[in-house]
C-alpha cells in the first residue's frame, strides 16, 4: 500500500515533464476560444468598438491574456437587437404582406401604388420605428454601441435604424454643437460624387467630395451647375477638422459576397479625423467643389472610453 503513492508521484512527474517537452501533449489550453464572427459576416479588422482596450508593454506572448478587450453586457444586448432589427428590415422589404400587416396593426396608412426605392426604405424605417426596433436613436459623435469596424449592411436605411448614419439620403450626417455650430457625425460614400474613396484600394486615407451641385445625381442635366458652398454638411466637416471631432465613415462596395440583390453593400470603416480640406475646379463644368481628406484614427484613440470622454464629452442631441 505504501508503494501506490510513490508510484503516483513518479507517474505524474513523468507526465508533466513530457508535456513540457512534447508540443501539443497538453490536456486543455487555458487560452479562451476565439470569438466567433458576429451577425454582420465581415471578418474583423482592428475591431474594438465598445470595448475597453488595454495596451500592455513587454512580451506580447506572455501578456496576451491581458490584452484582450472586453465587451460590456449592454453592448452585447444592443448588438443582438441590431441583428434582429436587420432581419426584420430585410423581411419587410421583400414581403408586402408583412408590411401591410404591421401597418394595419399600428394604425398606419396603407401603401399607395408601387412602393420602391427611397420611398420604400423610408416606409420600412417608419414600420420598424412603430415596432420599437430603432437603436441608438440619440445622435452622437464617435462610436455607436453594438457596431464594429467591418460590419456590413445591405441598404442605406439600415444605417439609419441602427444609428450609424442619421439620414436616408444625404451623405453627411450632422449634429449641432452647444454654441450653435454644427459638426459632422458620419459620412456615407455611395459613389454618387466624384470622390476618390470608392476607387481607393486603401481605407487609411480617403478623399471625400463635399455635398451639393452633383452632376451625377440630384441635378437636372439642363440645369447649370453652381459652385459648392461651405454650408450644411460641408461646413460641418470643416468644423470637425477645426475642433478635432471624429467622423464615422461608411463606404459602398460593389461586391458579390453578402451583397444585396442589387450587387452592392455598405461597410463601416471606423472613425476618421478630417485632416484638411480644399477647393477644386471640376474639369467638366469649371465649377468649384470642396474636397476633404480623412485619415483613419489609431485604434487606441478611436475606441478608448477615456479619450471619448475627454474629446467628445456630452455633445449629443
Amino acid at each position: 500500500m505504501e508503494l501506490l503513492p510513490s508510484f503516483c508521484v513518479a507517474f505524474l512527474t513523468f507526465f508533466w515533464s513530457t508535456c513540457a517537452v512534447v508540443p501539443g501533449l497538453v490536456m486543455a489550453s487555458s487560452r479562451p476560444d476565439p470569438v466567433k464572427e458576429g451577425p454582420f459576416s465581415k471578418p474583423k479588422q482592428a475591431s474594438h468598438v465598445g470595448k475597453r482596450v488595454q495596451h500592455v508593454k513587454g512580451n506580447s506572448h506572455k501578456n496576451c491574456s491581458k490584452q484582450g478587450s472586453i465587451f460590456t453586457p449592454r453592448w452585447h444586448d444592443i448588438r443582438r437587437d441590431i441583428d434582429e432589427a436587420l432581419r426584420c428590415y430585410r423581411s419587410l422589404r421583400v414581403v408586402k404582406g408583412l408590411r401591410d400587416k404591421v401597418s394595419n396593426n399600428h394604425g398606419m396608412s396603407p401603401e399607395q401604388g408601387k412602393c420602391s426605392g427611397l420611398i420604400l426604405h423610408k416606409r420600412l424605417g417608419s414600420l420598424l420605428k412603430s415596432l420599437g426596433k430603432w437603436l441608438n436613436t440619440t445622435k452622437q459623435i464617435g462610436c455607436v454601441a453594438g457596431i464594429e469596424v467591418g460590419d456590413e449592411f445591405h441598404w442605406r436605411g439600415e444605417l439609419c435604424i441602427v444609428g450609424l448614419h442619421n439620414d436616408f439620403q444625404r451623405g453627411i450626417g450632422c449634429i449641432p454643437s452647444l454654441d450653435g455650430r454644427i459638426w459632422a457625425t458620419s459620412i456615407v460614400d455611395s459613389g454618387r460624387y466624384d470622390s476618390a474613396t470608392t476607387n481607393s484600394a486603401s481605407s487609411d486615407e480617403i478623399t471625400y467630395c463635399g455635398e451639393g451641385e452633383n452632376p451625377v445625381f440630384g441635378v437636372k442635366k439642363k440645369k447649370k451647375l453652381k459652385d459648392q458652398k461651405l454650408v450644411g454638411g460641408n461646413l460641418a466637416l470643416m468644423n470637425s477638422m477645426v475642433d478635432r471631432k471624429p467622423v464615422r465613415v461608411i463606404r459602398r462596395y460593389n461586391h458579390s459576397r453578402n451583397a444585396n440583390d442589387s450587387g452592392y453593400k455598405f461597410i463601416y470603416e471606423g472613425l476618421y479625423r478630417v485632416a484638411k480640406y480644399w477647393k477644386e475646379i471640376r474639369a467638366d463644368s469649371g465649377t468649384c467643389v470642396y474636397k476633404f481628406k480623412l485619415v483613419r484614427m489609431e485604434d487606441h484613440q478611436q475606441y478608448d472610453s477615456e479619450w471619448k470622454k475627454k474629446n467628445v464629452g456630452h455633445h449629443c442631441h
